[in-house]
């Protein structure tokens, strides 16, 4: 075991032999102060996610941000539109670009894309499909699909070790107005979601010792 993390030692080791480190801190904002209350209620009692009550993006610094986007791409309404202001138009040009030449357009919900940004507060974009249009709210959110592709992403991207290491990823409220993306059934699939990572990321420590 490795005394600085409890972990089996030897997992997600990059060649040079450095380890590589786990996603430790999950930060999700909100500028709703009922929301926070919500999450806090579903997130509070984990100590690697931290609910802030402020801006989505302005002001916040990690080394990725979480965007639920559309199968298509497009960063125009809603959380999306909440990047396109940050970032500008070449965020979603990137995307697009991306998924055209590896996804044949569209990418699905269950899939992720880690993308940069330009921007040195928030260097990486981790993009994963929460709806398939843009536009559009599914009868049921997404989230959790949506939540663990990035996740998942994230592991993928730091056992490469081909970039900057991702420790610390922002999460925008995802919450959305209809009912069916009310904020507590969000904050359910947001934690759940972590847990299930946490899970399958255990299971490969296991499998690595």
């Amino acid at each position: 075991m490795d005394a600085r993390t409890d972990r089996p030692r030897g997992h997600d080791e990059p060649r040079d032999g450095l380890r590589t480190p786990w996603l430790a801190r999950i930060e999700l904002r909100t500028c709703i102060p009922s929301h926070a209350a919500i999450f806090r209620d579903a997130l509070g009692g984990d100590p690697a996610v931290a609910i802030v009550d402020g801006p989505l993006l302005d002001g916040c610094a990690a080394d990725a941000a979480f965007v639920p986007t559309n199968g298509f791409g497009y960063l125009d309404a809603g959380i999306d539109g909440a990047f396109a202001r940050r970032f500008g138009r070449r965020l979603q040009r990137s995307l697009q670009e991306r998924i055209g030449q590896e996804f044949d357009g569209e990418l699905s919900c269950g899939a992720a894309v880690v993308i940069p940004t330009g921007d040195l507060s928030l260097p990486l974009v981790i993009a994963a499909p929460a709806t398939q249009y843009p536009g559009s709210i599914s009868g049921d959110p997404m989230i959790y699909q949506s939540m663990l592709a990035a996740l998942r992403a994230i592991d993928a991207w730091n056992a490469a070790d081909e970039g900057p290491w991702i420790a610390s990823l922002t999460v925008p409220d995802p919450t959305r107005p209809p009912e069916a993306w009310q904020a507590e059934r969000v904050a359910l699939q947001v934690a759940e979601a972590i847990r299930a990572w946490r899970r399958d990321r255990d299971a490969r420590a296991l499998r690595a010792a």
